[in-house]
């Protein structure tokens, strides 16, 4: 029988929620709560997170529960993590952090490969076959999402998302809060604005300025944000 010496809780309800429970389990750390913080909206084409929760406690025979933030005590050997992907994530953080003093865990999926010359903030988390190269830096909670290339001495800012199998080449920046969607490549040595968002497929090989979406091959502006 595994001993789990630290108890994750994430905090706000994302459709994300089923590979960070199972990326834990892998790292051997038991997942206990989810505190939300704000009402669900119904989607049609998601899962309610009780159905979510209900099939992630059968699966993996766990007791996941749920919590609001209003009520949320901070326990012992607890660890902590941020549910959602969205730009919304930074309010989040400002709710909890108005409420209470907590550092947030770093987690890495066991297949994913990080250079021990990568810098990581806190709260960041990294999916199943991602590689991060030499050299990197990630801001806080920055997500990136499962089998993500980023090469060697590139920073991410903080609150960034990458969707999975999105390539970042060498010396790339990426600003705060953007947003690289499904299969997107960014070519070595570009800048990427703060809140910008590279649509799925994209491949960008110019400058992209703040607040701008872009989309296609080569990666145009469509509109601002």
């Amino acid at each position: 029988m595994i001993m789990h010496k630290s108890e994750l809780v994430i905090f706000g309800a994302s459709n994300i929620v089923s590979d960070i429970v199972e990326c834990a389990i892998a790292c051997q750390i038991k997942p206990k709560k989810i505190v939300l913080d704000l009402p669900e909206v119904p989607n049609s084409r998601g899962f309610p997170i009780a159905q979510r929760i209900e099939c992630l406690n059968s699966h993996w025979n766990l007791s996941i529960t749920t919590e609001s933030l209003a009520s949320f005590i901070p326990m012992e050997h607890e660890i902590y993590l941020l549910g959602p992907t969205t730009p919304l994530r930074e309010e989040l953080v400002e709710r909890i952090r108005a409420r209470h003093s907590l550092s947030f865990h770093t987690l890495i999926h066991p297949t994913a490969y990080v250079s021990t010359m990568t810098k990581l903030g806190q709260g960041v988390f990294i999916g199943a076959k991602s590689i991060i190269a030499p050299g990197a830096i990630l801001g806080e909670h920055v997500f990136i999402n499962r089998g993500v290339t980023i090469g060697h001495d590139t920073q991410v800012g903080s609150y960034s998302r990458l969707q999975p199998g999105t390539n970042i080449g060498g010396l790339t920046q990426i600003g705060k809060s953007v947003t690289v969607g499904i299969g997107a490549t960014i070519v070595d040595r570009i800048v990427i604005g703060d809140h910008a968002v590279i649509a799925a497929g994209s491949c960008v090989i110019h400058d992209i300025e703040s607040h701008k979406l872009v989309a296609g091959s080569p990666a145009m502006i469509k509109r601002s944000i």
